[in-house]
């Protein structure tokens, strides 16, 4: 159910999904990963009555496609965790997927749960411009001589060998840093961090789908990331805060209540604890990422809640919109072929380059909305067909390898 639970001193940060042998489940609010001042826990408690009320009131939500700006700073100590931009987009098309449940592994959510399958109509882009309104790749890259820096407070701040944070109204920071053996990731609830350590932070290891990550199973398919994104929009875990209990919930009427976190598990079968069937293909359970594909109505009002009330920044920050005025000549060897164009049918793509890594889109409305994404074989052209989209301009974003096109593609 809907309710404002007290904070302890102890801070609320997520930091979740342990993924050493043992199966300890390591969350913020049972380690103390760090103290909440008195301030910080009163700030966390306005935060929360804000969401509820916007939770309890009558007026009627908006079906607004929100996308979020995103900035991913990378923080490495060794060439290794210096992640390729290829990595880093592989778990933007994650996210993107797993939010508008067009994920592929839907099939595994139960069948008394399938009703349940909500596309919360969130989408998240790299930022194209940066707070200063410069053009972006919405990817900034620092090297660091601190091990485990993920784990600290230090990754957040420049002077601390670190990377500062971008306005953390405007743009969800993503810190990609080492975490050593503590966790995969870790997250901010609304209102309760400084504003200089407010986003997520992810271990490179288990970011994205490909390079680092893919040599990272169970925990290979950028669920990492939408698990703790989901903290910072204000979902709790299923089985709600501290140790799995009966005696508590995650305040969200359509997740039963449950006794168990499923760390390092992957159930082929219904599931029960405190006397109900058990959601673990949800996102806020610890499942293997190959069996997380769901979140529920009631997780996505909640995460609406926060978006208009305390993160509302992040619906009208700059950060995702397009380019739009006289851009410098591409380099001849990068170039992006759209044909045709104007187009009233099947549209020929192709990423020409001398490069061998993966070309990677997305595609935007003219006001900046994000509308999709896929990626491309360098050379070989690729043909999409979206007879859906109404006439108009739209622009088409290309990267690879941290070189950025864009044009403009005009829909008859």
């Amino acid at each position: 159910m809907y309710a404002i639970r007290t904070i302890s001193i102890l801070g609320t940060l997520a930091l979740c999904l342990s993924l050493s042998a043992q199966p300890v489940s390591r969350c913020g609010s049972e380690l103390g990963w760090r103290q909440l001042s008195a301030e910080q826990a009163a700030q966390r408690q306005r935060s929360l009555r804000t969401m509820e009320a916007w939770l309890a009131s009558a007026e009627t939500r908006n079906n607004e496609l929100i996308t979020i700006p995103v900035v991913v700073h990378i923080v490495y100590r060794t060439l290794t965790e210096n992640i390729s931009d290829a990595q880093v987009y592989s778990q933007m098309e994650v996210l993107n997927q797993d939010f508008r449940a067009t994920n592929d592994n839907l099939g595994i959510v139960p069948l008394n749960f399938q009703g349940l399958i909500s596309d919360t109509e969130i989408e998240f882009c790299l930022a194209s411009v940066d707070p200063d309104g410069n053009p972006t790749t919405g990817i900034t890259r620092t090297q660091t001589p601190k091990d485990n820096i993920g784990w600290s407070s230090d990754v957040h701040y420049d002077n601390k060998d670190g990377k500062d944070a971008w306005d953390t109204q405007h743009y969800l920071n993503i810190w990609v840093a080492d975490m050593g053996s503590n966790a995969g990731g870790r997250a901010t609830f609304p209102g309760e961090a400084p504003p200089a350590e407010d986003g997520i932070v992810i271990d490179p290891r288990f970011f994205g789908t490909i390079g680092l990550a893919a040599d990272s199973e169970p925990y290979h398919l950028g669920r990492t990331t939408v698990h703790e994104i989901g903290h910072y929009l204000n979902l709790e875990h299923v089985w709600g805060p501290g140790a799995p209990s009966c005696d508590v919930d995650d305040f969200v009427e359509d997740t039963p209540n449950s006794s168990k976190s499923y760390l390092q598990e992957c159930p082929q079968e219904i599931q029960f604890t405190c006397g109900s069937t058990d959601m673990y293909t949800n996102y806020l359970y610890y499942t293997d990422d190959a069996c997380m594909a769901q979140f529920t109505p009631g997780q996505k009002n909640r995460m609406l809640a926060t978006l208009y009330t305390v993160r509302e920044g992040l619906r009208s920050g700059p950060g995702c919109q397009p380019i739009v005025g006289v851009a410098p000549e591409p380099q001849s060897e990068f170039r992006l072929e759209l044909s045709p164009n104007p187009s009233d049918g099947p549209i020929q793509i192709c990423c020409v380059s001398p490069v061998p890594d993966d070309c990677h889109w997305q595609l935007y409305a003219a006001t900046g909305q994000y509308l999709r994404s896929g990626r491309l074989t360098p050379n070989l052209p690729a043909y999409e067909y979206w007879p859906e989209l109404p006439p108009g301009v739209y622009f088409f974003h290309l990267q690879q390898s941290g070189r950025r096109l864009a044009k403009r593609l005009i829909i008859n």
